[in-house]
């Protein structure tokens, strides 16, 4: 469990640390130039990857493990978001920014409400609300991680 906002800075920069042996974040060395298919073949396999990597304890949204997995879907869109920022033709890719805006602020609102620390076995309404409300954010961050593989192209 993490507690404290000082940590929560820190979660994508280990996450991305550790995938990053694995060639999971960062950058490339593909110097594609600006094909239309730069980013899809750069990242839908990094996406992927992070959103099939789900803990064997994290079965219902909740608790440490689903934290650990939202923190290194949220690293890689985190890193996306940051690479098209960058991008002198940003404005194409408008469906892949607010796709990765909206995986952060869930996220954001994830780490929040201290869904590490809620029960998957809820015993009053209290619980129950925050266990609906954390595992529908977990949820929400990786389907918004899928659905963003199919944004990864920009604009005409």
């Amino acid at each position: 469990m993490l507690a404290g906002t000082g940590l929560r800075s820190l979660i994508p920069l280990l996450v991305c640390g550790v995938m990053a042996a694995t060639a999971s974040c960062g950058g490339s060395t593909d110097e594609q130039g600006g094909e239309s298919l730069e980013l899809e073949t750069k990242w839908h396999d990094r996406i992927s990857e992070a959103v099939n990597a789900k803990p064997d304890g994290c079965k219902a949204g909740v608790g440490g493990a689903c934290e650990t997995h939202a923190a290194a879907v949220h690293a890689i869109t985190e890193r996306l978001h940051e690479e098209v920022e960058a991008r002198p033709d940003k404005d194409r890719y408008q469906a892949t920014l607010d796709g990765t805006t909206a995986i952060n602020e869930q996220y954001d609102q994830y780490f929040t409400e201290l869904c590490a620390t809620v029960p998957e076995t809820t015993v009053d309404a209290a619980t129950t609300q925050k266990f609906n409300t954390c595992s529908g954010l977990y949820t929400s961050i990786i389907t918004g991680a899928s659905d963003l593989q199919n944004n990864l192209r920009p604009s005409e």
